[in-house]
């Protein structure tokens, strides 16, 4: 009876009395800054009510595996080099005033207090609702507060650089093809202003509606002064005024009309308006095609613009960091009953053990 007693106090009570005391005395209190966030995009629509509503409205719906990158990028050691530029975290965490068991070694290296920081801050996914909750424990309530503060403030901006980048990236190719069109169409103006200073003329297109419009005016009105010579020649002699006044008129306008013919067909001044209109034509074309395209081009980036837009991400705190007014960590009689109930269970097992082999021996 003795012996077991012994055996129970030596795997039992002494393991429990070491829990007590460190749990009880030795143990620094642990303070838990909580906070929650998620990740979202105008890219899906929810229903619902309430905070389930808001988060999946089709301005912010889900982000999706945005939310599995962040995760992973607040457990990464670029996060803890961004954190260690802003504040000391080596320094808390290994503060001699701390108990030695749950502090961080002074010495530490990268490695090992990345390890520590993994274990001090923790990421709850919640896949359901795509909501992240963040716990940082720390030794001071003001410092897990301000630490938590900081990661999710490092996380917005690594959102708001995805988002950035997927922006940039969507919308380059669509305003390459506009800076080109854009060139092309001042390319072509610009051949269209030299084309119009060295010919001096506008549009030979117009001009040459406008003189065929004079030919054709000229040529009514020869006819219509030859019909009224030949009026006047049946009932007057041919020097009559009025003849000859009609037949001046009618020199005239065959001069006239031999004249605006010129201008379409023939040379005038150096000057052909079919020879213009055979060049000026295929560079009012080509304007007009780049000004077309130009338009297209101004349209899809348009489009591109909005397609960014509707998948971009945005980081959305809903619950912030708070400020714990108390150590909730470590939980002293919890633990204390944890080892004392570990070590029952040992002590169980050890005895069943040692009893099953003492009857193998005997037999």
């Amino acid at each position: 009876m003795n012996a077991i007693l012994r055996s129970f106090l030596i795997v039992c009570g002494i393991p429990t009395l070491i829990a007590g005391i460190y749990f009880g005395a030795i143990a620094s209190d642990v303070y838990v800054s909580e906070a929650r966030f998620a990740i979202r995009s105008s890219k899906s629509a929810g229903s619902g009510t309430g905070l389930a509503a808001f988060l999946s409205s089709p301005m912010i719906g889900s982000g999706g595996q945005e939310s599995v990158i962040v995760t992973d990028y607040v457990m990464s050691q670029d996060m803890l080099s961004r954190i260690e530029q802003s504040m000391d975290i080596r320094k808390h965490y290994s503060n001699p005033e701390r108990d030695a068991l749950s502090r961080l070694k002074v010495d530490a290296t990268d490695e090992e207090l990345l390890e520590y920081y993994q274990k001090r801050v923790e990421l709850l996914h919640d896949t359901g609702s795509d909501v992240i909750t963040l716990k940082v424990h720390a030794y001071d309530a003001e410092f897990s507060q301000k630490l938590a503060s900081l990661i999710i403030a490092q996380s917005e901006d690594l959102v708001n650089r995805m988002s950035n980048r997927i922006e940039e990236d969507g919308l380059s190719m669509a305003k390459k093809e506009v800076d080109r069109l854009a060139a092309r169409l001042r390319d072509a103006s610009d051949t269209i202003t030299r084309f119009r200073n060295d010919n001096n003329s506008l549009d030979p297109a117009e001009e040459s509606a406008f003189v065929m419009g004079l030919v054709s005016n000229l040529e009514a009105r020869l006819s219509e002064t030859r019909t009224m010579l030949s009026e006047k020649l049946a009932y007057m002699k041919p020097t009559a005024p009025e003849v000859i006044t009609l037949k001046n008129r009618l020199s005239a306008l065959n001069r006239q009309l031999s004249l605006e013919r010129g201008r379409v067909a023939g040379e005038e001044s150096g000057l052909r308006l079919s020879g213009l209109m055979d060049v000026y034509q295929p560079l009012a074309l080509e304007k007009e095609m780049a000004q077309q395209q130009y338009a297209s081009a101004l349209t899809s980036l348009e489009m591109a613009r909005l397609e960014t837009q509707r998948k971009k991400q945005y980081l959305i705190a809903f619950i912030l960091p708070n400020l714990p007014d108390e150590a909730v960590e470590p939980k002293r009689f919890f633990e204390v009953l944890t080892v004392l109930f570990s070590s029952l269970i040992i002590y169980l097992i050890c005895g069943l053990m040692w009893s099953a082999l003492r009857d193998h021996i005997r037999v």
